[in-house]
């Protein structure tokens, strides 16, 4: 009878986990496609914005947007002060202010007819989709062996996600740019569908779960020695994150990751910033441009799924520095192929490629940050790492954003792509990081 029942229940959290994730990769379908807009429409933006009512140069309308952008990005600097509170107010509640925020900044850029409104909603949605808590609920619902795998399916559904832009796109957006903002429907729908679907779903209990094993067992280590739950119980509800920051990082090799996550968060700007409007002011036309923001996804997709996959094989430190030198080679390549021949498709490729490997090593780093301590602190080890990738990202957008008027957008995609990612690879391979434990 015993056996029978410890089978049921064994079923009943097998199909729970399965449903979490499946809601949970609902989510991020939404949650990417709003992350992904601003880039992949900032050609039409500063068009309709500042280039055809003030008549300013593409180069001159991009910086500009740049540094108009840089207060609402300041807006991200809350995330990790919020997010902390998820190990308080619960998984649940955390996801159902992500996806609301989504819903409303996507109405607010639909229905912004001025710069400044326009950027408030994407704001909002940067603080929105900056909430992201998937990998909290991947580390705590699914067994370490499979992690990787599932991560690479979540980053291979936000790729999904990005391909409907290109493809809305040409389906709304005419040869001059208008209409484009049609395309923040999509959030705003599937923020509420999302919405809906959380507030009614009941998620696994797990952190409530008194049977959640401690850091310091076998069950729950990944790299160096854990932040055990007596040091930091659940019922510290009074205790900000901060306060629990040097428990967190008095094993050396949490510390490593949290630093090599901040100078990674420096690339971003790298990575992410210029791609499309190089593409659009190049001398590509539309169907080009398109075709090239089709592509990209199909190919990031591919290696997000590669990437989890491996991650799972073999140590996750190696597939780290992989990806973060596949993304170093193709970015600069892609940065300077565009406007120089390259066809649509391998642009696109070599977009994916950058983007690819360079997301699957961030989120892999901040699995792993997570995969370090007790599951009662884990939202809070999560708030730790988005603060240190926070720290470098909002340090290489408000950089980037100063000097792309004079560098241009090439040249300031280059500095901000390379140095990071040589910097990074050199961090990853400090001894500390080397010294993991078989068992998360």
């Amino acid at each position: 009878m015993n056996d029978k029942t410890a089978d049921s229940n064994k079923r009943r959290l097998a199909v729970a986990a399965i449903s979490a994730v499946a809601l949970i990769i609902l989510v991020q379908f939404v949650d990417s496609y709003c992350t992904e807009m601003f880039g992949k429409t900032q050609s039409l933006s500063v068009r309709t914005f500042l280039m055809d009512p003030r008549g300013m140069s593409s180069e001159a309308a991009v910086a500009y947007m740049s540094r108009g952008m840089l207060p609402f990005y300041l807006i991200g600097a809350l995330t990790p002060f919020i997010r902390s509170y998820t190990d308080i107010i619960g998984r649940k509640k955390m996801m159902i202010i992500n996806v609301a925020l989504l819903a409303v900044g996507s109405a607010v850029c639909l229905l912004a007819n001025n710069l400044w409104i326009y950027l408030l909603g994407n704001g909002i949605l940067i603080l929105g989709y900056s909430l992201d808590i998937h990998l909290i609920y991947i580390v705590d619902a699914v067994d370490r062996k499979h992690r990787g795998t599932v991560r690479g399916i979540c980053g291979g559904v936000s790729m999904a996600a990005a391909m409907c832009i290109p493809l809305l796109r040409s389906l709304y957006v005419d040869g001059g740019g208008h209409n484009w903002q049609i395309l923040y429907a999509v959030g705003i729908v599937g923020g509420l569908i999302g919405l809906v679907l959380v507030m009614l779903y009941r998620f696994p209990n797990i952190t409530g779960s008194k049977a959640a094993p401690s850091v310091g067992g076998s069950a729950n280590r990944s790299e160096g020695k854990s932040v055990d739950s007596t040091e930091c119980s659940t019922d510290d509800g009074h205790i900000h994150f901060i306060k629990t920051f040097k428990d967190i990082c008095r094993d050396h090799a949490t510390r490593n990751l949290l630093i090599s996550i901040s100078v990674v968060g420096l690339a971003t700007a790298g990575i992410t910033y210029y791609n499309e409007p190089l593409c659009a002011f190049s001398g590509m036309g539309e169907g080009n441009v398109n075709t090239v923001l089709l592509i990209q996804p199909i190919s990031s997709l591919a290696i997000n799924v590669l990437t989890g996959i491996l991650a799972d094989k073999m140590e996750r430190r190696y597939v780290v520095q992989m990806g973060i030198a596949l993304s170093l080679i193709s970015g600069m390549a892609f940065t300077l192929g565009v406007g120089h021949g390259v066809s649509s498709v391998l642009l696109g490729i070599l977009w994916g490629c950058m983007n690819g490997f360079y997301f699957s090593a961030e989120e892999l780093i901040n699995l792993m940050v997570m995969e370090s301590v007790d599951i009662s602190v884990r939202g809070r080890a999560s708030a730790m790492s988005t603060l240190s990738y926070g720290i470098g990202d909002q340090l290489g957008i408000f950089a980037i954003s100063l000097v792309v008027g004079a560098l241009g957008m090439r040249w300031a995609k280059l500095v901000f792509l390379v140095s990071p990612l040589v910097i990074a690879m050199v961090v990853l391979r400090r001894k500390e990081i080397e010294k993991r434990r078989k068992h998360a």
